[in-house]
């Protein structure tokens, strides 16, 4: 298959990142078990490392895979979403995956599926791509393999492989319709990861995740190293661009390390994943030195995540999509940024808690832009803005992304600030516009 056809056959098959999955029922691992055997199991080719959780989890996989870069191994890097491009999920060593190993992947996965028992069972979207992440990442002979949970984790694509370290990042209330209504079932499912014996390393939970992690761990005979406890954080100084902190572990400190993401959060993702990373160490023969860990925090990049583009005034891009994540997000604004008054632009999916997100942001806007992305689940922009509490200064509508920053441009003086948030999709979009066609 050339890529056009190879991409068609992606794209025949249901992807639950468009539409509303019966959960479990949608999400066996059976059926993923059965793929990766039919190809193989190249998910034994290599060194693994998962990591489940709400919220961080992109972020932590990011800082993680640059340290393990660093040191000069094989590192091969799986997520979702991208942003702008599919390739964006499947890296080895940074480098996208190209379209020729793209389609001679999914030409391999279209092969093995030929028979009967797929055509009446086929595999998801998601089970596809991961199958094909796993198939490139032994064909480019990867040492070590980050894996960053797309749904849950009991029942997870991903967690047919065999990780010797697990990352739990922060837990809250999320697809509450699928992963249950409370904390503690949702840990239940991001804890499906841990199988037995492995290196865990968990952020700092609520207390109703925390007691599931600790069950979960003692039950399965797997060390466990927490945020706040066994791991602690200093915080140095921080500037618009960059922030120093220093960190304390069971392998020793880390101090004065420097990082260009944005927020104490990040903060935290990146001691999680020096932790995971030093933990590697001691369940493998990839030591990590920490030389590799003060480069690889230094070097890491993840966009989209209070990433600044522009100036006078200054657009910064954030794709929260939760409670959780929108007040880190407006934490983070007011500790790196100084503006006059505050323009944002939001969009969201339906399935989301919109009425919450807006509330948690709004004391902070001085005007509104609503908009919506151009995807299936994108809340329509007159929904939004009915959601907004009455107290709201100033909100207007815009159809568009273009049009959308357009008027967040007239409204904006040069010491202002433009905030593009809501969702990674409409993100994606305001990148794509803003820094033409990445």
């Amino acid at each position: 298959m050339d890529l056009v056809h190879a991409l068609e056959y992606l794209d025949s098959f249901t992807n639950y990142e468009k539409e509303t999955p019966v959960y479990p029922d949608a999400f066996k691992l059976e059926r993923m078990h059965a793929l990766v055997r039919e190809l193989g199991n190249p998910q034994n080719a290599f060194e693994s490392v998962i990591i489940a959780g709400s919220k961080g989890k992109g972020s932590t996989a990011a800082v993680l895979s640059s340290i393990l870069r660093m040191e000069n191994l094989r590192v091969g890097l799986y997520t979702s979403p991208h942003l702008h491009h599919l390739s964006e999920r499947i890296q080895v060593n940074g480098l996208c995956i190209n379209e020729l190993r793209l389609a001679e992947n999914l030409t391999r996965i279209q092969k093995a599926t030929e028979g009967y028992t797929w055509r009446k069972n086929p595999p998801t979207y998601f089970e596809v791509l991961t199958a094909l992440a796993f198939c490139y990442f032994k064909d480019m002979k990867v040492q070590v393999a980050v894996l960053e949970v797309g749904l849950g984790g009991l029942y997870d694509s991903t967690n047919v492989a065999n990780a010797k370290v697990v990352g739990i990042t922060p837990i809250s209330l999320e697809h509450t319709d699928k992963l249950g209504k409370t904390i503690s079932k949702i840990a239940v499912q991001k804890c499906g990861v841990i199988k037995g014996r492995e290196a865990v390393v968990s952020a700092v939970q609520p207390s109703e995740a925390q007691s599931v992690i600790e069950s979960a761990c003692e039950d399965r005979e797997a060390k466990l190293y927490n945020l706040g406890k066994e791991i602690k954080i200093m915080e140095r100084v921080f500037s618009e661009d960059s922030q120093c902190f220093d960190v304390r572990t069971p392998w020793g400190g880390f101090y004065d390390l420097k990082t260009h993401l944005r927020g104490t959060h990040q903060l935290q993702n990146a001691a999680q994943a020096i932790g995971l990373a030093k933990a590697l160490g001691d369940k493998t023969r990839l030591s990590v030195t920490d030389d590799a860990v003060r480069q690889g925090v230094l070097d890491a990049h993840w966009p989209g995540r209070l990433e600044k583009i522009g100036a006078r005034p200054r657009i910064i891009l954030d794709g929260a999509h939760n409670v959780d994540s929108a007040h880190k997000m407006i934490e983070g604004l007011k500790r790196h940024f100084q503006y006059a008054n505050l323009v944002i632009i939001f969009g969201s999916s339906s399935d989301k808690d919109v009425r919450g997100i807006l509330r948690e942001i709004s004391t902070e806007a001085d005007c509104w832009v609503m908009t919506q992305a151009v995807h299936p689940r994108a809340m329509p922009v007159g929904q939004i803005a009915r959601l907004m509490d009455t107290h709201a200064k100033e909100v207007f509508e815009e159809p568009f992304i273009v049009q959308a920053i357009k008027k967040a441009r007239s409204l904006a003086t040069p010491d202002d600030l433009i905030l593009i948030t809501g969702s990674l999709y409409l993100v994606a979009e305001a990148r794509q516009q803003l820094l033409g066609g990445v």
